[in-house]
């Protein structure tokens, strides 16, 4: 089990294709939104304690945690998978209680498992679920209906409490049923019951619901798809085990944020409350799932932006939100190049150009205007982010990405004419951007041209945007007013001085890995992983004293930059040179492996491993490109051992891509610095 850093321990057990998902927490508790179901020890045994709830150690969302008193440990484990009998949109919860005596000699246990129309908080009321008020649980035998559908089942050996419980749902407490679960144990002997709860409310018979709940079943299965789709993404393993658990966190997160629509998938942004997708949210994903070698969600994911676009070739999932066409195009880039997909970069090029041509209007527009800034986008009111009726510095870093997007589209679709005319405009709006910023009196980068506003996109202008070049002193300055703004962690802060953006951060974490300062990388991902929940999912924002408001984790983003910064960790091809250990970690060395890694440049096997004290070697299969590998920090390199590599200031070791490997000698650096 993971540390838990939030105040409530919530987890989300769920599967790509489903319409909602069970939320397991705050304490023993699970519900589908309209139904949950606690359990109460009621042995008599003192004050009682509840875990944190936690997954497998492979990552795989089955959930676990426990409940005790000084009598009794009560142990749950709770599943979900798709049920056939159920849909293709929801799912079957099974949840196995035992408790285990560990007190001397016997006794009586009773466990109180209570069914209610009134949720814990914090909660989120499903999109598709009717108002709470006025519902009515009732028993049918040991099945619980829920307005004459059956809602959840309890153990054949639970007993029901008589009907006289049964309520209209009124507000505040809700309609209430309570089943008690009754033993007498001997020190060290067990008990179990089961209780399961479809997603929805189902007219079925009960007993072929609790068929398909049978436990072993539901968990099994479970055990069995996650693990299938897991198999089937990039493996990342590293001498660090909670960087493992955390890759194999976020990609449970971002697999299980999908729909399906019209036969291809969807992305959402939370399990919870957020069943929608906004294109800054939905790019990231894109490329945390190319990178994690997740094609076909990611090409899907790249195909339902085009939803978005409007026939002025803006695309815009929020009105004001000028970003969203230089992020739709970079994510249609994002997805078509990690592998290449050429049939699939044709499909999406004709969007892309339509976005483009949107893009260079607007540029006209203002120059044609004589608007501030003219060459520039115009205003906008994003209601969100900067909260600033401004031109936004973000927007025109991000359509700046969105035009280089283009070139590489139309390159990687044989498109070589138009693959230059976008690149004479990316340069042309990148010197248009440059002159701009030297107009400002800013110490750094501000959010908008006019100068007020939140940061938000001008965090990206170094990364991914590469706006600006990693070495540009302005983005060092930025990452420095950042993160002092946060009282010194890694994190950066949103809006009040104790609220904390878990992936705002990420892209000066980026930055920090190509301009040669991984420390600061390596401290915000620490920084990030300490404030993330027991299961390694994290909120949007979270309060330095844990608490998160009614923004729930996971959230999808969080999850995305978290795939994004550790694999461009050990492998990088941000730039036209394949990059490895940009993380700098001296530790990565025993063993680090990144399998099955889709890059500009293939497909990937990395190794870093250390085959004496004094030799560092870096393996990666074969490119077309040059590889250079950066020297962890605390050491410097003093011989290049393949042939044709080069040692670099000590700090880089550069090599020819055909070779398949670099190997270097090394010495530590007195006082761990170069």
């Amino acid at each position: 089990m993971f540390r838990e850093s939030y105040v409530h321990s919530i987890a989300a057990l769920g599967y790509p294709g489903a319409r909602r998902a069970f939320q397991v927490g705050p304490g023993a508790v699970v519900s589908n939104g309209e139904v949950a179901l606690a359990w109460d020890l009621g042995s008599g045994g003192g004050a009682v304690t509840v875990s944190p709830v936690y997954f497998e150690r492979d990552g795989v969302p089955v959930a676990h945690w426990t409940v005790a008193d000084s009598l009794h440990l009560v142990t749950f484990e709770a599943a979900a998978a798709p049920a056939r009998a159920l849909g293709d949109t929801a799912l079957m919860l099974s949840v196995r209680v035992e408790v285990t005596r560990r007190a001397p000699g016997s006794g009586p246990c009773e466990i109180l498992a209570r069914l209610s129309t009134r949720q814990p908080d914090p909660h989120h009321l499903p999109w598709d679920a009717p108002a709470p008020a006025g519902r009515r649980l009732a028993w049918s035998g040991r099945a619980v209906l829920l307005d004459g559908l059956v809602a959840a089942g309890v153990d054949g050996a639970a007993a029901p409490e008589p009907g006289a419980q049964e309520a209209s749902g009124a507000p505040p407490h809700g309609a209430l049923l309570t089943a008690r679960c009754v033993a007498r144990l001997a020190t060290g002997e067990r008990r179990a019951w089961t209780f399961w709860m479809p997603l929805y409310r189902s007219g079925l018979p009960p007993q072929s619901l609790a068929g398909a709940a049978a436990h072993a079943r539901v968990a099994g299965d479970s055990r069995r798809l996650w693990r299938g789709w897991l198999g089937r993404a990039t493996r990342l393993e590293t001498p660090d085990t909670l960087a493992n658990a955390a890759w194999r966190a976020a990609l449970v997160t971002l697999i299980q944020c999908h729909e399906r629509d019209g036969g291809r998938w969807v992305p959402i942004g939370n399990p919870f409350q957020y069943r929608d997708v906004w294109l800054r949210d939905g790019a990231r994903v894109v490329r945390a799932l190319a990178v994690g070698g997740l094609a076909e969600l990611a090409l899907d994911d790249a195909r339902t932006f085009t939803r978005f676009q409007l026939p002025s070739g803006a695309l815009l999932s929020q009105r004001g939100q000028l970003d969203g066409t230089g992020q739709a195009l970079w994510a249609m880039d994002q997805a078509t190049a990690l592998p290449p997909a050429p049939d699939a970069a044709r499909e999406l090029l004709r969007f892309a150009v339509s976005g483009r041509h949107w893009i260079e209007a607007q540029r006209t527009a203002t120059r044609e205007l004589k608007l501030p800034w003219a060459g520039l986008l115009p205003f906008g009111d994003p209601r969100d982010a900067e909260l600033v009726r401004a031109q936004l510095v973000g927007n025109d870093a991000w359509a700046i990405a969105g035009e280089a997007a283009v070139a590489s589209l139309a390159a990687r679709a044989g498109e070589q004419a138009l693959a230059r005319e976008a690149l004479a405009a990316h340069a042309d709006y990148r010197a248009a951007f440059l002159a701009a910023l030297a107009r400002i009196r800013h110490a750094d980068i501000p959010p908008s041209w006019q100068g007020p506003g939140r940061d938000w996109g001008n965090a990206a202008v170094g990364y991914p945007t590469r706006a600006l070049p990693a070495d540009d002193p302005r983005l060092a300055a930025l990452a420095r007013r950042m993160t002092a703004e946060a009282g010194g962690t890694g994190l950066v802060r949103y809006g009040p001085r104790d609220s904390l953006h878990t992936y705002l951060g990420a892209d000066l974490a980026q930055w920090a890995l190509l301009a040669g300062r991984p420390e600061i990388a390596r401290r915000w991902l620490g920084d990030l992983l300490s404030h993330s929940s027991s299961t390694l999912g994290q909120a949007e924002i979270v309060h330095r004293d844990g608490g998160f408001g009614a923004n729930m984790p996971p959230h999808s983003t969080a999850a995305a930059v978290i795939v994004d910064v550790l694999r461009n960790m050990v492998a990088s091809d941000t730039r036209d040179t394949l990059e490895l250990a940009l993380g700098g970690a001296a530790e990565w060395w025993n063993g680090t492996r990144l399998l099955g890694a889709p890059t500009r440049f293939g497909t990937l096997d990395v190794t870093l491993e250390r085959p004496a004290d004094d030799v560092l070697r870096a393996r990666f299969g074969t490119v077309r490109v040059p590889v250079r590998v950066r020297v962890p920090d605390g050491m410097r390199a003093t011989a290049a051992l393949t042939e044709g590599a080069r040692v670099v200031d000590g700090v880089w070791v550069e090599g020819a891509g055909e070779r398949g490997e670099i190997a270097f000698r090394v010495v530590p650096v007195a006082g761990g610095r170069r």
